[in-house]
């Protein structure tokens, strides 16, 4: 609205008189008027108003303070309140309120100032005080419909955050109430008039929820919201209720479950704020104990994480309590909900991710740190932890991480409070007067002290968050033995450190170690022995903490005086052995873990070394040890790299120059640290010059020079090994040494020489400009980059340095030298873009960016023929690549962003150039110019799916000559398209398409860009077109498409290209907004009008078979989007004889497909089964995409008869064709209908037994690929479990046959095979377990059972969610796999506890060795022999690894253990556990007689995860043995026990092996 339609002039001149000084304010402003005379006041104070508005309305546009508002809104009132009658009727009415009203609505969508509230109260005043009563209903139901309107979206114009205001506003202000909304709400949307009162409300509530998608609402529309649920529940309108508040929050967020927190935050908050009784109610409903059958299938996700976070909520205001022993106490339920036991099980096990980490949060979340925990919280925490700890998904272990630091510090408050409370009440009993029953006065208790009542509950909750916390820790260390998986070390590990450093009290800083937890972990050698150990591990964030873990010991834990002198020094021997050990591995070995270890260890030894000389003298050892092996592999490589590898020492020499920094020494100790760098620098350039000629040849990796061939056991892989290491690991230590001078100058400090500063960069230099390996010069070029940082500050370290002196200018010149000499021997220039890269990192003057980026550019356009080159010295690639790793860096891209566009062009250029190797480099930068550009975050399928319509990936206001470069390039490679190669003219063009494609289009150049894009449709390449055409759908997307698409058919007249592009065109715009959930049926419109276009051009299409195909595929697309009645009246192009073969067999598929559709939609499977047998005979790729259309286009199979028709279908398509392709897609389609017919319960529509057998014996005829044999494996399981349900036990075989099932998905889930059959097998044992309904469980089904817990525990995540769900159909109930695990063996004990067969089975699970049916009691192999093989040391170079990552030896003997324990009780008389006894007793003798023999300590023999395993796997078995009356056995475990302490055996394994006491 124009509220200000008169120019200023008309306006004053009917107000004579008034200076600026009347209109100072609205005081001086309602004098003046009141001066006048009394029949001119209306007419003056509208003159005023125009004139105060239109000052309000350019004060809002140049962003003022208000004061203008306050001035109009003040007048306003102050007239309202005038003695003159008149005056008085002007200020109420109408259009006076309407203007302000929308002078409102404009101003605070944009500007949301707090002077407009006077806006809000003139209106209210209006409405409410309104001497006219008709004026003030006129007002209010004018202000209320555009109200809804804009909450409905009717408004023309967005105007939401103002609207929602004024409705909040006027809500809290009982202006207008919910009846006013219900009204009027009818009116303005009249498809909701004849709704009933609570389906009307439901409505209106989903458009306030459609509008959280705006964040910068979401707390307008929570209030809102809240005003509604509030009204609502206080007036009881139609039975609403606390179900219906959940029903609703839980359908917004299906529809939107981005908006969780926002629910949380702005709807459930205020309610928990501010009224009690209500929020209650809620809670009560969201806390309802639910059946885990339910909670696994019958909520969503999104439901389920909506109650527990509405429960957490609740917790936080203190309205939730957890479970305890006490929850059934009536008097609680009055004041707070109590949490289910039950429910909150199944939830902490639940398979979804967000759901079990939520539980877990509201299990630990309180709304105080010093608030007890319950016995029974305790309980769930123990039983689901484990789980928790061994998730595969990093980003779920990081939020346990975050929760484990709530409960630690929670835990570790209480017991502060606890141990204050029971403090306190010894205090006042030894402060009670003798022979006196009175109690002097204490002080009031107050904060979280008044908790705990007394003594005895403190004592109580003390004790109780002791025992948790002990058991915590054992838990800790025992997800750090050898043969947990690495996810259970490193979370272990981060918890351990957590448990450490989170402070006792409430508040308290996170920077000082616990010495309670040090105490614990420290004086505990098993916890020392795993933490050593895991310093060798494989991964190297396990090797960086546990070392990190060691390293508090030496100065934090010594300073708060919790360990003793003795402990400490038996500390100190332990790793001085582990350093050893680990030194002689890294040596013996060479690999890369070793060695990292090993230096590790050294470095964590000279931390705890406490005296300066000392350490010192450490490192000139290991110094003068790595000077001997350089020396050794100068005189003789080929040897040096098999028996003496340098990388752990240069490691070592790094780890220990890291300590020694962080002191300072005195004048002696300098000198001699001085000395020992330059020996660091000559040892760094001896190895440099011994293995140069290694690293430096154009293909190192497969180079083996002559003189070395003939050393017996090296190879090119230990040769390259050695050599890289070597650099890269002296390269690192270099690195650190000159980075000394980072620190700042002080006295002491031991800054490395100016000469060794000079040398290290020139050495680097020379490294940089001569490497091939790049994983040396990507270690060295970080080095050379601090070299060049460095620079820029060597003045403030050695002020003596001349003037004339610029290292930087040198290496510039320097790198410049050998973009124009060095041969471009790869595509990538090897170090030289380093070199470039790390002179700008210096951000020196001199060089400047501006400078070597004008070089670069000069060199890069230079143009060269192909007749004046060979192709081996092109300074162009290196300059290129140069720009290139610029824009890659980190460090320089921020500043390089003012170049792209000039970059964009001269890549581009490039393209055009004779010479592949400038082409290819060209296009290496473009598309690095292009992750500039839009990122690199993105999915694939993101990239590929292109623009969204709506979202900016490009800020072109940032780069305001992009559009003019993407339009040259469009310019210049539409001119040169037909003068050039097919190859260079697609790589000239894709970049500019590729950005407008993934960005959207600019508005600058827009028509122009537009113009050439539509040109290339008609390119001659396809790719071209193909590109063109996905780039003008990201045009199209907010444009009448259809019209459009028309234009383009018009315009391209018989042009085959031209039309094909077009083609393409439509179809990319209709899939793209498909993928973007816009719902084709709703813009009928345009698929009529596009339909009738295309239609038109038929006969045109009938001309060339690749234009039929396209035509049809698009109509295929959209039958397949739901508008196959609207496609059928555009009919079907015939077929053009005499094209050749392929435009034939492309033709054809899209005639198939378009049958598939067609036959679905009148439900004629006669003719699609007539369809797909012609085809098999005549083209199986055809048929094979016809068998892939049908289950999308034959939707409705659920549908009486639909079903068996197709399984037919696929029989037939399986008996008539024996090709691999076709049995596959047909027996995968096979499965998939099964699965649905056996979910459902309905087995009359299933094949015969018959057909089945039928089709299991044709399916061993013809080949058999991977694909096929999988599909069959599948299929299988659904096919089982159709026979079971079938047979009641009435068929002879049918043992047999489920026994044999069984043991061959057995052997598909071995470690070995590949993924494809282990999830094939495991999708078999889902379709079997939830499919039967016959649960008459017996030993015929142990096999398969078998292979379901194998699936259970196998390495790959997919497989065990899928045997998770499996596992569904056998306990009923859908658990995260470990708990799933436990619950299986649990379930099989009481199913087949009296079963021999199963105690064989459990034997052999807990011996480690496959059952064999035909001989249950053997055991294949020894225990002995096992510790044997486990002893074999693997010493190559690279070691195996593991198949199979995820399984714990120890965890599954201890879970079948738990099995045979209650199974074995006396009067049981089981061969199978008496072969149990014999072997681990067999194992006993034998690693009793290796503990009498070999001593072990840290690193040693027990430390190997494998003959941990065998260790732990015989002592467990043994220990289960001796509980139950072995004699023999628990005398040999005494002696296993007694001669392990003394040969220091792990702690873990002593740990088995001790009984507990006998009663």
């Amino acid at each position: 609205m124009d509220i200000a339609q008169d120019g200023p002039d008309s306006t004053d001149a009917l107000l004579p008189g008034a200076g600026t000084d009347v209109f100072e304010n609205a005081n001086t402003i309602t004098r003046w008027l009141m001066s006048q005379s009394e029949e001119s006041r209306p007419r003056v104070a509208q003159e005023i108003f125009r004139k105060l508005m239109r000052e309000a309305s350019q004060s809002r546009q140049d962003h003022g303070n208000g004061h203008a508002c306050v001035r109009l809104c003040s007048f306003v009132q102050q007239c309202a309140k005038s003695s003159d009658g008149a005056l008085r009727r002007w200020a109420f009415t109408e259009c006076l309120s309407t203007e302000l009203f929308h002078f409102y609505l404009e101003w605070y969508e944009h500007d949301p100032h707090r002077a407009l509230r006077l806006v809000l109260d003139v209106l209210v005043m209006s409405s409410t005080s309104n001497p006219s009563p008709e004026s003030g209903r006129a007002v209010r139901e004018s202000i209320l419909e555009t109200i809804i309107s804009i909450v409905t979206r009717q408004s023309s114009k967005q105007l939401t955050k103002s609207g929602l205001q004024c409705l909040d506003y006027f809500l809290n202000k009982r202006v207008i109430d919910l009846n006013d909304i219900s009204l009027k709400y009818k009116e303005v949307q009249p498809s909701v008039a004849d709704l009933p009162s609570l389906s009307l409300w439901r409505s209106f509530a989903f458009q306030l929820f459609s509008w959280m998608e705006l964040t910068y609402v979401c707390p307008l529309v929570g209030k809102c919201l809240v005003h509604i649920f509030r009204g609502l529940h206080k007036s009881d309108a139609a039975g609403f209720n606390f179900e219906h508040w959940r029903e609703w929050l839980q359908g917004a967020l299906v529809l939107n479950p981005e908006i969780l927190e926002d629910i949380k935050n702005y709807v459930l908050a205020p309610i928990f704020k501010t009224d009690r009784n209500m929020s209650l109610g809620l809670l009560e409903i969201f806390n309802r104990s639910q059946p885990l059958t339910v909670i696994g299938h019958g909520l969503t996700d999104q439901g389920l994480s909506l109650q527990l976070a509405t429960l957490e909520l609740g917790k936080k205001y203190g309205l939730v309590e957890e479970p305890s022993s006490g929850s059934d106490d009536p008097r609680q339920s009055t004041t707070t909900v109590i949490l289910q036991e039950a429910v909150l099980d199944g939830l902490l096990a639940h398979p979804s991710i967000s759901v079990r980490s939520s539980a877990f949060s509201l299990l630990v979340s309180s709304q105080a740190t010093t608030k007890p925990f319950s016995e029974v919280s305790f309980g769930l925490l123990k039983k689901h932890l484990a789980a928790f700890h061994s998730d595969y998904d990093a980003k779920v272990r990081n939020e346990v991480l975050g929760h484990t630091k709530n409960l630690i510090r929670r835990a570790k408050n209480v017991i502060t409070v606890a141990q204050r409370g029971v403090s306190a009440s010894v205090n006042r009993q030894s402060q009670q007067p003798r022979g006196n029953g009175s109690q002097l006065p204490g002080k009031k208790r107050l904060g979280p002290e008044a908790g705990l009542k007394d003594v005895v509950e403190a004592k109580d909750v003390l004790e109780r968050h002791e025992v948790f916390l002990r058991w915590y820790m054992e838990f800790l260390k025992s997800e750090l033995l050898p043969t947990a998986s690495y996810q259970r070390h490193i979370t272990a590990l981060k918890a351990a450190h957590l448990a450490l450093k989170v402070g006792k009290h409430a508040g308290a800083m996170d920077d000082t170690v616990d010495g309670d937890i040090a105490q614990l972990i420290y004086t505990d050698p098993t916890w020392v022995r795993l933490l050593l150990d895991l310093l060798l591990d494989p991964f190297d964030d396990v090797r960086e903490t546990a070392s990190t873990l060691l390293t508090l010991i030496p100065l934090k834990v010594a300073e708060v005086g919790t360990l003793s002198k003795p402990i400490l020094s038996a500390l100190l021997t332990d790793l001085k052995e582990s350093c050893t050990k680990a030194g002689k591995l890294a040596d013996r070995t060479g690999r890369a873990d070793y060695g990292d270890g090993a230096a590790r260890s050294q470095g964590l030894l000279c931390s705890w070394l406490n005296d300066k000389d000392l350490r010192i003298s450490f490192l000139s050892e290991i110094l003068k040890r790595l000077e001997s092996k350089i020396s050794r592999a100068e005189r003789d490589l080929g040897h040096a790299a098999i028996e003496n590898p340098v990388h752990a020492d240069f490691a070592a020499i790094s780890h220990v120059w890291q300590v020694l920094t962080k002191e300072t020494y005195n004048d002696h100790q300098l000198g001699v640290l001085q000395q020992l760098q330059r020996q660091i620098f000559v040892c760094s350039r001896r190895i440099w010059l011994t293995v140069k000629h290694v690293l430096c040849d154009d293909s190192p990796e497969g180079h083996l020079p002559e003189e070395l061939e003939d050393i017996e056991g090296l190879d090119t892989k230990d040769l390259l090994s050695y050599s890289f290491r070597a650099v890269h690991e002296s390269s690192n230590l270099l690195r650190l040494m000159i980075c000394t001078l980072r620190l700042k100058k002080a006295s002491g400090v031991p800054f490395p020489p100016l000469d060794l500063f000079r040398d290290t960069g020139y050495l680097t230099f020379e490294q940089l400009s001569s490497l091939r390996h790049r994983g040396a010069f990507s270690t060295v070029s970080y080095t050379f980059t601090n070299c060049c940082q460095l620079t820029q500050n060597l003045r403030a370290i050695f002020p003596d340095i001349a003037e004339s002196e610029n290292l930087l200018r040198e290496w510039y010149r320097g790198a410049i030298a050998c973009i124009m000499t060095q041969a471009s021997t790869t595509r990538r220039s090897a170090g030289i873009p380093s070199l470039i890269a790390a002179v700008l990192s210096a951000n020196a003057n001199s060089p400047s960016f501006d400078e070597v980026y004008d070089t670069l550019e000069g060199i890069g356009k230079k143009p060269v023929r192909m007749t004046e080159t060979d192709g081996s010295n092109l300074p162009q690639v290196h300059a290129l690549n140069s720009l290139r790793e610029i824009f890659r860096s980190s460090l320089l891209s921020k500043k390089a962003e003012r170049y792209l566009a000039r970059t964009l062009h001269l890549a581009a250029m490039s393209l055009k150039s004779e010479v592949w190797a400038i082409r290819n480099c060209g296009l290496l930068l473009l598309r690095s110019l292009i992750d500039a550009l839009l990122g690199t975050g993105e999915s694939k399928a993101s990239i590929e799916s292109g623009w969204d319509g709506h979202s900016v990936r490009i800020s072109y206001n940032k780069y305001p000559t992009l559009p003019g470069v993407i339009l040259g390039l469009l310019r210049s490679a539409n001119a040169t398209l037909d003068n050039v190669s097919h190859s260079a003219a697609a790589e000239a063009v894709f970049p500019a398409l590729d950005i407008i494609r993934r960005a959207g289009p600019p508005e600058d150049h827009r028509d122009e860009l537009r113009k050439h894009i539509e040109g290339y449709l008609g390119s001659r390449i396809w790719h071209v077109r193909e590109i063109a055409a996905r780039t003008l759908c990201s045009f199209l997307l907010q444009e009448d498409w259809a019209t459009e698409v028309g234009r383009l058919l018009v315009e391209a007249n018989n042009s085959t290209n031209r039309l094909h592009g077009t083609l393409l065109t439509a179809k990319f715009v209709v899939e793209r907004k498909a993928d973007l959930g816009t719902d084709l049926r709703s813009d009928l419109g345009s698929v009529r009008l596009i339909l009738a276009q295309l239609s038109q051009k038929r006969v045109v299409f009938e001309r060339h078979a690749e234009l039929q195909a396209a035509y049809l595929e698009i109509l295929n697309l959209i039958t397949s989007l739901g508008c196959h009645e609207h496609v059928q009246k555009a009919g079907i192009p015939r077929t053009r004889v005499g094209k050749g073969a392929t435009f034939s067999a492309l033709f054809e598929m899209r005639v198939a497909l378009k049958s598939v559709y067609d036959t679905a939609a009148c439900g004629d499977l006669g003719e699609l089964r007539t369809c797909l047998l012609r085809t098999i005979n005549a083209d199986v790729n055809t048929a094979s995409r016809i068998l892939e259309a049908v289950p999308r286009a034959w939707t409705q199979s659920n549908t009486t008869g639909v079903r068996s028709g197709l399984f037919d279908l696929y029989l037939r398509a399986c008996d008539a064709s024996v090709a691999p392709e076709i049995r596959t897609q047909a027996l995968l389609n096979f499965r998939t209908l099964m699965d649905g017919a056996l979910g459902h319960g309905d087995a009359a529509e299933l094949p015969s037994q018959e057909h089945l057998d039928q089709l299991w014996t044709e399916l061993q005829n013809g080949d058999i690929n991977p694909a096929l044999s999988n599909a069959i494996v599948e299929a299988s399981g659904t096919v089982m479990a159709a026979v079971v349900s079938r047979s009641s036990g009435s068929l002879s075989d049918i043992e047999q046959r489920i026994r044999s099932w069984g043991d061959m998905l057995g052997e598909c889930l071995d470690v070995d095979n590949p993924f494809d059959t282990r999830y094939s097998a495991t999708i078999a044992l889902r379709s079997f377990f939830t499919g039967h309904r016959n649960h008459k469980w017996d030993n015929k089904y142990l096999p398969a059972l078998s292979a379901l817990y194998d699936s259970l525990i196998d390495d790959d995540d997919e497989i065990r969610e899928v045997a998770a769900s499996a596992m569904s159909g056998v306990t009923g109930t859908y658990t995260v796999a470990p708990t799933a695990a436990d619950d299986l063996v649990a379930w099989l004990q009481d199913h087949f506890g009296g079963a021999e067969e199963f105690r064989s089975r459990t034997v052999c699970r807990m011996t480690g060795q496959p059952y064999h049916y035909s001989q249950p009691l053997l055991l294949s192999t020894a225990a002995d022999e096992q510790i044997r093989r486990a002893m074999d040391f693997d010493d190559s170079l690279f070691a195996t690894e593991e198949q199979n990552l995820f399984i714990d030896e120890v965890r599954e003997t201890t879970r079948w253990r738990r099995a045979y324990q209650t199974l074995q009780h006396p009067g049981v008389d089981s061969p199978s556990f008496s072969r149990l006894g014999q072997w681990a007793e067999t194992g006993l003798r034998y690693l009793v007689g290796l503990a009498a023999r070999n001593e072990d300590g840290p690193l040693g023999w027990t430390s190997d995860q494998h003959v941990f395993a065998v260790c732990a796997r015989i002592l467990l078995c043994a220990a289960a043995v001796a509980g139950n009356g072995g004699s023999v056995v628990t005398g040999l475990l005494k002696e296993f026990v007694e001669l392990g302490e003394r040969g220091r055996i792990h702690g873990s394994l002593l740990e088995m092996a001790r009984l507990p006491p006998s009663n």
